[in-house]
């Protein structure tokens, strides 16, 4: 049986690559023992992290509907 991982936080940085601007998030957890364990950097544009907000904050939304 595999553990959950306990969510900690996420990381966000923004950068430029050949002139485009990229948001990314990184996530970090802890495991069973307590060790840290970290997604790569996700890097998408700003517009796919908006969607993505409002994805999130639609799914809330409908959680708290019930």
């Amino acid at each position: 049986m595999t553990s959950a991982l306990a969510f900690q936080f996420t990381s966000v940085r923004t950068r430029v690559v050949y002139g485009k601007t990229l948001v990314g998030l990184k996530h970090t957890a802890k495991d069973a023992e307590d060790a840290r364990v970290s997604t790569d950097w996700i890097e998408m544009p700003p517009e796919d992290v908006e969607r993505l907000v409002k994805t999130l904050q639609d799914a809330l939304a409908e959680l708290a509907s019930k």
